[in-house]
């Protein structure tokens, strides 16, 4: 093991405040950048795969917030849940809460942190990498890499505590977004949020860079390292929220051409309905592309008997013979948590990239051009839609195209159908215009409470922890709604 994960947990944990809060001088002093310093390309890989890709849970907050998820009559209350329960609520001071809670240790205060601690990896070997000794082709790779996860990174920081890209109401050279951190020099000042539009244009130079340094490298490296196939679904996921369709299609398509083939549901079977192995968030299953972070759904809604189980709303879009239904989620059996979810199953991770998305992402760029004219892309888009849903269907018939605004129904159904709880709905639902959400809890007394997320709801923007504010007096709070209270059903 080289010393350099040791001089950066030092470095991560005594100084990282001072990379995206407030100074840190004095401590730098104390440590021997010499001793510990990486020399060569693969130290800084080594770097990479110890430091720059997630260790923590990437997003342990808006799962709980969208529609998906729905109050259950739970028989398990305890810190953890409570805490839950205020982001579940929309509460403005789910911290304050997560701070009362005496068994919990900032877990979802601190997934703001950890994400900055990251990125403070990235930074260090996009910064040092290019003076290292080893081959170009090895610093190119690795360097791809760190410019692939910092603009993940910063992608889910932007849409978790910003308003999204596309709001049509405001405009993003004017929204708060994040502290835009890309360099690991010390400064004695706190980082001030940059503006949406900012982030976003370091995420697409990042990007952009992280595509041509792979190049036509497309070598697989295990699906726990970003290659060419993941950079590019990562571009056009990007490329969606900024509404640039023709980006869109042109990096879905690249990582099509070497992304696994989709995985047919009907010869598809969960080896074990109460502790899977092989669900779609995990190693085993076979269109995945790339893997990461640490699950934060366990003990939520993926265990019965907790108070937060799948909403009836997205339960009642599978069809009949669809497979998703008892290979995404299933019917448990019990009225009072009517479904279960198999998605995010034994394995410890959180997030997967698979081929799935690369057929919506290219499906919904093609939607959008046939909304603005071009005839052609509508019949593209059914076709990428058709692909994916006889993939999933026991019996299927293809859907046929009609108008613009019934496919853009299609495949927003389709969306939330294929990618529930892997992150992206809270999101989806914020650039789709933040429409209104209601919530039901039901209490350990079994009394039912009704909170409402109102359309354009200050808490679509989640507010930003207390921790990261009190070190920092440049960064400015989002807009806060007040207390909800719960109206009696």
């Amino acid at each position: 093991m080289m010393k350099t994960n040791v001089y950066l947990h030092t470095f991560f944990y005594g100084c990282m405040a001072a990379m995206i809060l407030t100074s840190c001088g004095d401590f730098l002093e104390e440590v021997s950048q010499d001793e510990f310093e990486p020399k060569t390309a693969s130290s800084f890989q080594e770097l990479m795969n110890g430091e720059g890709y997630m260790m923590y849970p990437v997003d342990p907050i808006t799962y709980m917030m969208d529609d998906d998820v729905q109050g259950c009559k739970g028989s398990m209350w305890d810190d953890v849940l409570s805490a839950r329960q205020a982001i579940f609520e929309w509460q403005p001071d789910y911290w304050q809460v997560e701070n009362d809670c005496q068994s919990i240790s900032g877990f979802m205060k601190n997934s703001y942190l950890n994400i900055y601690k990251t990125i403070a990896a990235c930074n260090i070997i996009i910064e040092n990498l290019p003076g290292s000794d080893g081959s170009q082709t090895d610093k190119d790779i690795t360097m791809a890499e760190a410019k692939t996860m910092r603009a993940f990174y910063y992608w889910r920081l932007v849409n978790t505590y910003a308003l999204p890209y596309n709001d049509k109401q405001t405009k993003p050279e004017t929204n708060l977004g994040v502290p835009l951190v890309t360099s690991s020099e010390v400064k004695d000042e706190g980082v001030p949020r940059a503006s949406v539009a900012e982030v976003y244009a370091q995420i697409i130079s990042d990007i952009e860079d992280a595509c041509s340094l792979f190049g036509n490298d497309t070598s697989s490296r295990g699906i726990y390292r970003i290659n060419h196939t993941s950079a590019h679904l990562l571009a056009s996921r990007i490329y969606l929220f900024t509404e640039q369709w023709d980006k869109v299609i042109e990096h879905a398509s690249k990582a099509m051409a070497t992304a696994p083939a989709l995985v047919n549901l009907k010869s598809y079977n969960i080896d074990n309905t109460l502790t899977p192995t092989n669900g779609v968030i995990s190693k085993k299953f076979g269109e995945t592309i790339f893997i990461c972070g640490m699950k934060a759904m366990s003990g939520d809604y993926s265990l019965m008997g907790t108070p937060f189980g799948v909403s009836k709303e997205l339960a009642y879009l599978y069809e009949t013979m669809d497979r998703r239904m008892n290979t995404y989620i299933m019917p448990s059996g019990y009225d009072y948590y009517p479904y279960r979810i198999l998605k995010n199953c034994a394995d410890e991770h959180e997030y997967t990239w698979r081929t799935a998305e690369l057929y919506l992402n290219r499906a919904e760029a093609y939607m959008n051009l046939y909304m603005q004219g071009q005839q052609e892309a509508g019949q593209q888009a059914i076709d990428d839609l058709n692909t994916l849903r006889v993939n999933r269907y026991r019996v299927y018939t293809n859907v046929e195209l009609t108008t613009a605004d019934e496919l853009q129904r299609l495949l927003r159904d389709e969306r939330r159908r294929e990618l529930c709880f892997e992150g992206f709905r809270f999101f989806d639902l914020k650039r789709y215009g933040m429409p209104r959400i209601e919530h039901t809890l039901i209490g350990e007394s079994g009394t039912a409470l009704r909170y409402v997320l109102e359309e354009r709801d200050p808490s679509y923007c989640v507010p930003l922890p207390d921790n990261a504010l009190e070190h920092n007096e440049n960064l400015v709070q989002n807009p806060l709604a007040n207390r909800r209270v719960g109206e009696q059903q």
